[in-house]
């Protein structure tokens, strides 16, 4: 009886430190307390907002920092980020947007992401969103997607990891989060960030002027996207793609084949961080490594059993950034590299991933695991402006 009131003790603290921004959010809406983030960039000065603006004009390009913008914004990245391409692209008018609701719509996206995640947070969001953009102007793809296609592919990757806890689906899973229950212990977390992103359209009224069945459809065709980063849906997305290139069958004059595309580019955008200039590659790699540390540690205080790469004594960074690179990255990107026919992009993606893989096997074995970068990030010099001037990068 003891354990069982011990473990239920256990459960009932880790679901109130995991559902604790949830019930702020909810309460805040409640009150009419709606987040007034978006709108906060009035309190920047104009060097800041100058700096921001030219920052957005080099948006398209690889060598872009998140880590900049973001403090150029004042935290408000994905939201400046969002309204920006979807100006690019003339998406407001061709769907009849309202921007108040838009606003709305982003500021809540934005606000519900876990500020104090290291990794899984707004900025990686907008690291995403980033790249998506990038990935969408590929010359193979840039002709063929329709206005909805890049409407979804940008909503997909900007709200992908929407209220994401900050630990892992098999967390979830044996501390019997409620999260767990409710998706039946599959696909757990992508299942809730696309309910919540469904929610929050809902609640902003975003598409609401819209024909019911074309809402509906939206919808849907967002949460097949944000399904698909489920990493362990890997094999089954990377064995498709496969084919379909070792047959050359993609005909991306069809819908279908479009929205596969478009699911395989989120799940590269999603995972791209080892394909971006180091500066910037390392520092995503401390924090979501940091990320993972931190459930070792709520593990180790539960008494739960350990996750694999969790353990900061046993799991170094460059032992977990060399296996990711090794299992998931190269194999996707090999096969985006293989669609693109390479692109300059691809190119320039597939050089940078082999030199951060040649880096961090230099630092696995320079180093003990004790010795590896895993201190807060604060200690790190962040890199200021691209990252990677004077390349050949697009």
């Amino acid at each position: 009886t003891f354990t069982c009131l011990r473990e239920s003790g256990t459960r009932r603290k880790i679901k109130r430190l995991l559902s604790f921004q949830r019930y702020c959010h909810a309460s805040r809406l409640l009150r009419g307390l709606v987040p007034h983030t978006p709108g906060s960039l009035h309190l920047l000065d104009d060097d800041y907002l100058g700096q921001a603006a030219h920052m957005l004009s080099k948006v398209g390009t690889w060598n872009f920092d998140i880590f900049l913008f973001d403090r150029l914004t004042n935290g408000n990245s994905l939201v400046t980020l969002m309204c920006h391409l979807f100006n690019v692209y003339g998406l407001i008018h061709h769907f009849q947007l309202d921007m108040v609701k838009l606003h709305r719509f982003l500021g809540m996206v934005q606000e519900d992401y876990h500020s104090q995640n290291p990794y899984h947070n707004a900025v990686h969001a907008a690291d995403v969103t980033q790249a998506m953009y990038c990935y969408l102007k590929e010359p193979k793809l840039a002709e063929q997607l329709s206005p909805l296609d890049v409407f979804l592919g940008l909503m997909a990757a900007a709200a992908h990891d929407v209220d994401h806890p900050g630990v892992n689906q098999p967390f979830l899973i044996k501390t019997r989060h409620h999260l767990a229950s409710l998706y039946q212990n599959t696909s757990v977390l992508e299942s809730h960030h696309w309910r919540s992103t469904v929610g929050m359209l809902r609640e902003s009224g975003l598409l609401s002027h819209l024909p019911a069945d074309m809402s509906q459809d939206m919808e849907q065709q967002l949460g097949s996207l944000i399904l698909a980063t489920d990493i362990s849906r890997q094999n089954e997305f990377l064995l498709t793609f496969r084919e379909h290139l070792d047959n050359q069958d993609l005909d991306l004059q069809l819908a279908s084949h479009r929205h596969f595309i478009l699911q395989i580019a989120l799940k590269c955008a999603d995972v791209c961080n080892p394909c971006r200039v180091w500066e910037l590659s390392r520092q995503w790699s401390e924090r979501v490594c940091e990320e993972f540390y931190r459930q070792g540690d709520l593990e180790r205080k539960f008494d739960l059993e350990i996750s694999p790469l969790c353990n900061q004594q046993a799991d170094s960074v460059p032992s977990i950034q060399i296996g990711f690179i090794s299992y998931i990255v190269e194999p996707l990107f090999e096969e985006w590299h293989r669609f693109t026919e390479p692109s300059l992009l691809s190119q320039t993606m597939m050089g940078h991933l082999h030199k951060n893989k040649a880096r961090w096997s230099r630092l696995r074995y320079a180093h003990t695991p004790s010795d590896t970068q895993t201190h807060s990030h604060a200690e790190e010099p962040e890199p200021e402006g691209g990252g990677g001037e004077g390349e050949d990068i697009p």
